[in-house]
């Protein structure tokens, strides 16, 4: 495709992609800011972004930046509560959206996800998750000075991408771009360096994180779906021109980068 045909497509879609960029790169708990997504989202063309659509990207989006889960969700009943559609299938949904939203179920939800040992409180404060989320130096230090502290713990939960394993202390630094924490690890404990740490660098973008992980690990397909899933063109421009990794459409398609 010429830049000149590229070009019109995008012009012709730009409000489909500057909404569907917005959820997908999604950093603030700035209410006001919230307000300005959901009236960004109120005029956009039906026909070319249903209400289901739009649900469905939230959901898809919030599971790669679960950090701002509470403002996916605030997102997420501004649109069900103003549009009340009724197509929505509940498995399409994540669980960290379906818990907050279903309220009579909640409870029967939550005893199911604790029966199965899934963690659904990772992020409360005093955990350790919570300071790597955080970058908190101060707190995770004083978590691995402790005498039970487990350099090598894997964390599961549905908040998070699946991954049958669970994931490492080091790899959820780089999934939350925790360069403080991720440095530490590596200093400290000798935090080995994984495929999902380079996969995870190209979701949070640091540069620092990302250039370290790229030292040991090469890049493959599943490095360029993560960076297809941050929407930044320049990663995928990078991946493409450095390494030769084709772009997916099908990957495109399924976490709406029309770019």
């Amino acid at each position: 495709m010429n830049h000149t045909r590229y070009d019109e497509l995008m012009t012709s879609f730009n409000e489909y992609n500057d909404i569907v960029n917005t959820l997908y790169r999604l950093n603030t708990f700035d209410e006001s800011k919230i307000n300005e997504i959901f009236e960004k989202i109120k005029v956009i063309n039906k026909s070319i972004l249903s209400v289901e659509e739009i649900i469905s990207i939230i959901s898809t989006a919030s599971l790669y930046r679960n950090r701002y889960m509470k403002s996916y969700f605030s997102i997420f009943k501004k649109v069900y509560d103003e549009y009340h559609p009724t197509q929505i299938r509940p498995e399409k949904i994540i669980y960290g959206l379906l818990s907050f939203f279903w309220n009579n179920d909640r409870k029967q939800i939550f005893e199911k996800y604790e029966e199965q040992n899934y963690s659904i409180k990772n992020h409360e404060k005093g955990t350790i998750y919570r300071a790597i989320m955080e970058d908190d130096m101060n707190s995770f230090i004083q978590f691995t000075e402790r005498e039970d502290f487990d350099e090598d713990q894997l964390l599961k939960s549905d908040f998070y991408p699946y991954f049958y394993k669970g994931y490492s202390l080091i790899e959820l630094c780089c999934y939350h771009g925790s360069v403080n924490c991720f440095k530490l690890l590596i200093s400290k404990f000798q935090s080995k360096i994984t495929q999902k740490c380079l996969e995870f660098s190209f979701l949070s973008g640091n540069a620092e994180i990302m250039s370290e992980c790229l030292k040991v690990q090469t890049p493959n397909k599943s490095t360029m779906e993560y960076a297809i899933i941050s929407h930044n063109i320049d990663f995928i421009s990078f991946l493409m021109n450095e390494y030769n990794i084709d772009i997916d459409l099908d990957q495109c398609c399924k976490y709406h980068n029309i770019q």
